[in-house]
């Protein structure tokens, strides 16, 4: 892989983490919104977009040649499994008043998708890279024990995301194609949801609700091809560490609209802020050093 796809690699992953840090401030404007109804037209719309995109382009025959591909399909099945559940797990613990657990989760992340690039795709890592997530892993169990019991909620969306990323690695499937595909695989099943036990949350919403809705698709659609793009060209364990860019946005978005920040929290957020501080370090040293040669292009 070249040098320059490499940046754009990075450049990619980094603009799709700050798209996905603005989203709350989207999905802020539909809190009256039934949640499974925003989970349902997320997918739907997506699709739809994805879908006019590939068609706009002439580029139908990447989506049916990715359907039809038995070795990709293999990944983007169970991928679109586990990104639609964490969806609806986040849109649920936000909903229920577990947002603390669902930051928690997406500052786990990082560090269950560092395991699994090193375990799973064995790729190559640094003394720097292993202090860079001791430093985060300090700051996670200092929230943990914070918190005062097991995150049963934080594991689960942290470990849905990081696998659906190696899955997304593993099947190296064309960007929008493969979103295309995974939107597509979850569209049936949210139609007929939507229809069947959401028909008064659909009757109830007004145009602004309903325009928001369409264009929740939009704002889905854009990160994940975003990420699907970064991910076949970067290391795993770099793009993960990426993951801390849209919850301190959230962060900061949060103490912006009046919500404080305990002790604990902030000593958490301290350790987790030099952990990737020291693996922006290590990654500026592996680049310039052999880190393209490493890489494996789709």
């Amino acid at each position: 892989m070249s040098n320059a796809n490499n940046k754009k690699g990075y450049i990619t992953g980094l603009l799709c983490y700050f798209v996905w840090g603005l989203l709350p401030i989207y999905w802020n404007l539909l809190s009256g919104v039934n949640p499974l109804l925003i989970l349902c037209c997320r997918i739907i719309f997506a699709f739809l977009i994805l879908y006019c995109l590939q068609w706009a382009t002439g580029r139908l025959h990447v989506f049916r040649g990715t359907l039809k591909n038995k070795q990709v399909m293999k990944y983007l099945i169970p991928a679109s499994v586990l990104v639609t559940f964490n969806w609806g797990l986040f849109i649920w613990a936000v909903n229920t008043g577990h947002i603390l657990d669902s930051s928690l989760g997406y500052y786990m992340n990082p560090l269950i998708a560092f395991s699994l690039g090193v375990l799973v795709l064995r790729e190559g890592y640094s003394r720097l890279q292993l202090v860079a997530v001791g430093l985060a892993l300090t700051g996670v169990i200092i929230s943990v024990v914070a918190y005062g019991s097991f995150p049963i909620i934080s594991i689960s969306l942290a470990t849905t995301f990081a696998v659906y990323g190696v899955l997304k690695k593993k099947a190296c499937a064309d960007p929008i194609a493969g979103i295309a595909v995974e939107s597509l695989l979850m569209t049936p099943f949210a139609i007929i949801f939507a229809l069947v036990f959401l028909g008064g949350s659909i009757r109830s919403a007004g145009i602004p609700e309903l325009l928001l809705l369409a264009g929740g698709g939009l704002a889905t659609a854009t990160p994940l091809v975003m990420y699907s793009s970064a991910v076949n060209k970067i290391p795993f364990i770099t793009i993960s560490f990426f993951q801390y860019i849209s919850p301190s946005m959230t962060l900061i978005y949060g103490l912006l609209t009046g919500e404080t920040l305990s002790s604990s929290q902030l000593v958490s957020f301290v350790f987790i802020g030099l952990g990737l501080i020291v693996f922006t370090i290590a990654v500026i040293r592996k680049t310039s050093a052999a880190e393209p040669k490493e890489q494996e292009q789709c």
